[in-house]
């Protein structure tokens, strides 16, 4: 009985060849963009980048700031820059 259901379960090799032949069907599927999306997609993504990057850059700036205040008045020295 083992060696029957030993016989039946593809090898390796056989399952590495599906896999493979299963994603060159997946791939088939895919609907690519044309050039002019994904020119405006790019686009899209760096004007985002540059945005969220300005907002973290100011974020960090004005929270680096309330902490240096916060901790001069706790410990009564001048705020320094």
């Amino acid at each position: 009985m083992a060696d029957n259901a030993a016989a039946k379960k593809p090898g390796f090799i056989e399952r590495a060849k599906r896999f493979f032949r299963d994603i060159k069907g997946e791939v088939k599927k895919v609907v690519w963009p044309g050039k002019s999306q994904i020119i405006n997609n790019t686009g899209i993504v760096i004007v985002v980048v540059l945005i969220s990057s300005v907002f973290i850059g100011c974020f960090d700036t004005i929270m680096t700031f309330l902490i240096k205040l916060f901790l001069s008045i706790l410990t009564g020295t001048p705020l320094s820059f």
